[in-house]
């Protein structure tokens, strides 16, 4: 009986070793998998400089896999971006001055496109630019007649929830009209650009 022992021993062990060997049923998840891998790029907090100028700084995880950067930009955090500069990726560490941002809320990402084709989308950081454009246009909501009122001026662009462009319009310094009755009702993207500072705000505009 004593001479048994050992040999139950070892057949029970060789028995489960096989069970504890099985692989997982489904693809192991890494952190590589998808395209929004934010350990892959980093936009850091922006600094606002003087004369009203946005440094925008970030790091690579790596520049061994090629491509460029998409910085990108919005008024809102939800978007939608636009892009604003395309810079090929030489090093770990970028910077980029963004040299005519948005009055007020400026939203920005990175799109690091690969030359495999893939992307790494970075968080999205925000800097808030002091001062106000010397325009503005009411009301809003509106119905009918949008009125737009700017000391210079300016190219007016107004866009619907898909982004398509509606009305795309060059008016003069001082108080102008605008003809929206034809619009549908909902929600618009209005985009002023002064013609003579390059300053340009954006702001949601609600059609009854």
């Amino acid at each position: 009986m004593h001479l048994l022992t050992p040999f139950l021993t070892v057949a029970i062990i060789c028995r489960l070793l096989p069970l504890t060997a099985q692989p997982t049923s489904g693809a192991p998840i890494t952190p590589t998998m998808g395209v929004r891998n934010l350990l892959s790029i980093r936009l850091a907090d922006p600094v606002i400089q003087v004369p009203s100028k946005i440094l925008l700084k970030w790091e690579l995880a790596s520049v061994k896999r090629g491509g460029y950067v998409n910085l990108e930009r919005a008024a809102f955090q939800e978007g939608p971006f636009e892009v604003i500069a395309v810079i090929r990726q030489d090093s770990v560490e970028s910077n980029f001055t963004d040299e005519q941002p948005m009055k007020g809320k400026n939203f920005y990402r990175l799109n690091w496109v690969l030359e495999d084709g893939t992307r790494h989308v970075s968080n999205t950081v925000q800097a808030n630019l002091a001062g106000d454009m010397t325009c503005k246009f009411y009301p809003n909501p509106v119905d009918n007649v949008l009125i737009v009122r700017s000391e210079q001026p300016l190219d007016l662009i107004l866009s619907d929830g898909n982004g398509k462009v509606r009305i795309n319009l060059k008016l003069q310094a001082g108080l102008q009209t605008v003809d929206v009755s034809s619009l549908d009702k909902g929600l618009y993207i209005i985009t002023l650009t002064q013609a003579e500072s390059g300053r340009k705000i954006t702001e949601k505009l609600i059609k009854n």
